[in-house]
């Protein structure tokens, strides 16, 4: 009894002791900058657990802890602080300023590198500047942000076409486009060959990838960088790192906004009553009557508006959950997204929803750890005959259409107008009767199992997959231009892509004696792409109901059309990273790439590259000078290197098949014959990249400066050159010429206050550019392919001495004045006058010269944000300077020679005896508009600048149990354009990714001005 008492007193004492160690109690406290101001959102941590929470609005916070448990205190821009919990019941935390931003670790291929290491030419966006603005690609995200990268919004479509150029195009038929390497995982973005095209621009590869799962981006320059990529390096690389799970506390974050979106710039056209006017004009120039009398012309009044009837306000709503915490051995971040883009043109959408989940587990005592990064996404997008033109093109038809004729006539069914006598349309029947819908599906992600074999030693293999399929349904009824054409036309469209990678990565990092680190890295990759499409369509169709026909129910099937691509790359790479004394800096970078592109003397490639950095601050002669006062950090950096291009079309290097008819015994037969000519020595083209680079720091890390100046060449490109046509072909690709791009840069971001109550940043870059086609070799020079064949005019001029992408043709230089003056030229007084280059008194191709250039000058971009206790605020400007935009919409509906409609001004500033001081020729319809349209009348000034974004938000004082922060916002995007131009907008490229073919203004979808609220939810 005894003993059981003594038992039962021990153990009483022994909760006692353990309740009175673990018991936990209730901490208050405030968390304060270096000016005793309270931080808010700092995150507070028990270290090891996932227990914490932030500080409020005042950086005050509440916490449970035990004791002998440690506090750790985190806030961006400050050093982490730990504090053991103790006796205390309340306590004030003062953050220390982090400093050592150029400690930053910047991703680059295949690994991580300390920024102050950093040897390449990188530029590095955050999430913070990707969520300022509501986008729908990332590609978007990044536009203006980075020094020497271009990024043109090719469509404004809903999930539209986008072109990016880092450092200029490097290849005139090859891609030019930067690879992407999202978590590991490359891919091109090819818009054609990721959709189901059409007659319309394709849409956006990338609008398939959530921009809002983004945690950074780098974006590689030069060859010390890019060249562990090989042969796909030469046009940059994008390399995107997606949210992951952290240790500690669990949060779920909402991120909600809604965006409505209007016409930013309308063109304006002649309303109903001068559009007769303009008429009776063209009528009499050709010896005609007018075509109305003034009663009925004051009768008509303002008309039509077409643009009106096919636009609507547009809307953008966009809603992310996530979910991201875990603890030292498993860490999660699961995202889930919903996007809708109604357009402002009537019947266009892009939608898209999904959900990406990154997950980490370790085990094997934390020696190895298993990742995984997987994205499912579907998008859907309603599309209308935009950014092409021809019949259906309903921009350019709605603004060419007869604004004296009703949208619908008396019995509410619609018009259909003479578009200039050619082809009756009614563009709101098009784009509202029209059924153009994709979809996708993209399951895309990798599996990576990395095993620490002993200190410094690792390896990580890993397995990806990239699944797309696409599909395209459309149908034209009989209230169409193309319906009424064939009696009903359906088609159907599907295309499969799947690629495959395996890596295997060995990496070691150690400082192999006091300083002396070294960083090696080899691998081996292997990667595969199928892409499978085929299409069939029909005619003569029953009903007008896109859900009630089918492919059966056609009368005239059309002959359908399929076809298979396939390419492999396999690579073995390496680089050297050997840091001396954090002084002296060496970077050594091989890839040897093996493609099925290329003929089979070579299939194979080599890429290398070496960089150098001096840090001059760690010299002793700076720390003994004054310079130690001035600058906190100075690095020069040079590289030199080979990349290459392997973005051509497959089995160029092999002779092809066509199928052809033939008749043989009295009837028709089909056979095969050969449709090119092999190259069995078709090899890479090759660009060699220079670049000299500074990288300053100053005000105690405040302000940071980078300077870069690069030249790449590229050689063998890749050219389809004209032969004999003996041999019963036209052309061969061959590897012939050559082409540069040389320029600077400057990127610099001041810190001009940063405390907890009040911080003000503003960053800016600057990029200047100069293309160049050197050498042609064996090809002549050429036009490259018409943008509009039914215009007339040229696709861009390719000579050497020019720049990729220039147009050829009449130089206007004013207006004849008088009948004699024009005689010789067989004109009349008001016609144009061109530039007569040879002096023959006649207009001819010899009179062709280079008339203007799509490639800017410079460009440059400009943020400021601050933040004021619990206020922020953001402004984003951006410009690009020195290009010319050839305005082929104009060219059309302000000619002065055709029936449709004009631009508005054309009646006051079109020539006539009285108005001789016009800036346009007179209205005549005997004019010759074809060589007018070839002439640089409508090439004009692209310059802009652009407010693209403005932003205030307000962080909510709300700090529940349930609800960790709130923010709510307004901004908006593209508020005001300051240009010179006379199209919807400057920034546009009707040829999409096409390199040749820059700058061309046709058909195009009206950019819009764009509004938003929204709220951040933590909780």
């Amino acid at each position: 009894m005894n003993y059981s008492i003594r038992c039962l007193q021990t153990t009483l004492v022994l909760v006692c002791l353990t309740l009175t160690t673990f018991a936990q109690s209730l901490i208050t406290g405030k968390v304060v900058g270096e000016q005793n101001d309270g931080i808010p959102g700092a995150t507070i941590t028990i270290k090891g657990t996932t227990r914490g929470t932030t500080t409020d609005a005042s950086g005050g916070f509440q916490l449970n802890a035990s004791p002998n448990e440690t506090l750790v205190f985190s806030y961006v821009g400050y050093v982490t602080q730990e504090a053991i919990v103790g006796n205390r019941t309340s306590l004030t935390i003062k953050m220390l300023t982090d400093t050592r931003s150029l400690e930053e670790v910047v991703v680059v291929g295949y690994g991580t590198v300390k920024k102050s290491d950093l040897t390449g030419s990188v530029s590095t966006i955050k999430a913070d500047a990707i969520k300022e603005m509501p986008v729908v690609s990332v590609d978007q995200a990044i536009q203006s942000r980075a020094p020497g990268v271009q990024v043109t919004q090719s469509s404004a479509a809903p999930g539209g076409g986008i072109s990016i150029r880092v450092r200029g195009a490097n290849s005139i038929n090859s891609g030019s486009e930067p690879l992407y390497v999202i978590d590991g995982f490359p891919m091109y973005p090819d818009n054609g060959a990721m959709g189901t095209a059409g007659n319309r621009q394709s849409s956006n590869a990338m609008a398939t990838i959530n921009p809002n799962e983004i945690e950074s981006i780098e974006i590689l320059k030069d060859a010390s960088a890019t060249s562990i990529y090989g042969s796909r390096g030469s046009n940059g690389v994008v390399l995107i790192t997606t949210k992951r799970g952290k240790e500690g506390q669990s949060r779920v974050d909402y991120e909600g906004s809604y965006s409505f979106q209007q016409i930013a710039r309308p063109i304006e056209v002649l309303n109903g009553s001068d559009y007769a006017r303009y008429l009776n004009i063209l009528e009499r120039s050709q010896g005609g009557s007018p075509r109305f009398t003034d009663a009925q012309i004051s009768q008509i009044g303002e008309g039509t508006n077409w643009l009106n009837a096919i636009t609507q306000t547009g809307a953008l709503s966009n809603h992310q959950l996530s979910f991201t915490g875990g603890n030292k051995a498993m860490r999660y971040a699961f995202v889930a997204n919903y996007l809708d883009n109604k357009g402002i043109v009537k019947n266009t959408f892009f939608k898209r929803y999904g959900f990406r989940l990154n997950l980490d587990n370790d085990f094997l005592n934390g020696r190895a750890t298993l990742s995984n990064s997987w994205s499912y996404n579907r998008t859907g997008s309603s599309n209308v005959a935009t950014d092409r033109g021809g019949p259906g093109g309903i921009i350019i038809t709605a603004l060419g259409l007869d604004p004296t004729v009703a949208v619908y006539d008396q019995n509410g069914n619609y018009n259909y107008p003479s578009y200039d006598q050619r082809f009756n349309i009614n563009p709101l029947a098009e784009a509202v009767e029209g059924y153009d819908r994709d979809n996708i599906n993209r399951l895309f992600g990798t599996t990576a199992l990395t095993v620490n074999i002993i200190e410094g030693l690792k390896f990580r293999t890993s397995l990806g997959a990239d699944v797309v399929n696409a599909t395209r349904n459309t149908f034209y009824n009989n209230y169409t231009f193309t319906g009424r054409q064939y009696g009903r036309q359906l088609e159907r469209a599907n295309r499969n892509v799947s690629s495959i990678l395996n890596e295997n990565i060995l990496s070691y990092n150690k400082q192999i004696r006091p300083g002396h680190n070294l960083d090696v890295t080899l691998g081996y990759t292997y990667q595969q792409e199928s892409n499978l499409f085929n299409s069939a369509s029909t005619r003569g169709l029953p009903s007008d109901d896109p859900e009630s026909v089918n492919m059966q129910n056609g009368s005239r099937p059309q002959i359908p059309n399929s076809g298979r691509q396939d390419w492999t790359l396999q690579s073995l790479l390496g680089r050297v990273n050997y840091n001396l004394k954090d002084r002296y800096l060496f970077t050594v970078t091989f890839r040897r790439d093996g493609s099925s592109r290329f003929g089979p003397s070579n299939k194979w490639a080599t890429f290398p590259s070496a960089a150098v950095g001096w840090r001059l601050v760690n010299e002793d002669f700076f720390q003994n000078s004054a310079l130690k006062n001035v600058f906190d950090d100075v690095k020069i950096r040079a590289s030199y290197g080979l990349t290459g291009n392997s973005q051509i079309p497959v089995y160029r290097s092999l002779g092809g098949l066509s199928t052809y008819n033939y008749v043989f015994g009295g009837g028709l037969a089909a056979g095969y014959g050969p449709n090119r000519i092999a190259n069995p020595n078709l090899k890479w083209e090759s660009t060699a990249m220079l670049n000299l680079g500074l990288d300053l720091a100053l005000l105690n890390n405040r302000l940071s400066m980078t300077f870069d100046v690069f030249s790449n060449k590229t050689t063998d490109l890749l050219l389809d050159v004209s032969i004999p046509q003996s041999t019963g072909f036209s052309t061969i690709m061959l590897n012939s010429g050559a082409l540069t791009n040389k320029g600077l840069e400057f990127s610099t971001n001041y810190k001009i206050f940063n405390n907890a109550a009040f911080k003000w940043d503003v960053s800016g870059n600057i990029s200047v550019l100069r293309n160049e086609i050197t050498d042609l070799g064996q090809s002549t020079p050429f036009f490259a392919n018409s943008t509009s064949g039914h215009l007339g005019v040229f696709g861009s001029w390719v000579e050497a001495g020019n720049p990729i992408g220039v147009w050829k043709g009449y130089k206007y230089v004013g207006l004849f004045q008088t009948d004699d003056e024009a005689q010789t030229f067989a004109a009349r007084a008001g016609y144009p006058k061109y530039e007569d280059v040879n002096g023959d008194g006649k207009y001819t191709a010899d009179d062709y010269v280079v008339m203007g250039n799509p490639n800017p000058k410079f460009t440059w971009g400009l943020n400021s944000s601050v933040k004021f206790k619990n206020f922020d605020f953001s402004i984003f400007f951006r410009g690009v300077h020195g290009n010319d935009v050839r305005n082929l919409q104009q060219s059309e509906m302000g000619d002065g020679v055709q029936k449709i409609n004009q631009i508005g001004d054309i009646l006051t500033d079109s020539w006539t005896p009285t108005n001789t001081g016009a800036s346009r020729p007179v209205i005549d319809g005997r004019r010759d508009f074809i060589s007018f349209r070839r002439s640089s009348f409508f090439i004009q000034d692209g310059s802009f600048v652009r407010l693209q974004n403005l932003a205030l938000g307000y962080n909510i004082p709300l700090h529940t149990k349930y609800i960790r922060s709130a923010r709510i916002y307004a901004s908006g995007q593209n508020l005001f354009l300051i240009t010179k131009y006379k199209g919807f907008d400057p920034e546009v490229n009707n040829q999409g990714q096409n390199n040749l073919n820059r700058g061309d203004d046709y058909d195009a979808y009206p950019r819009a001005r764009m509004f938003t609220v929204g709220v951040n939810l933590g909780l």
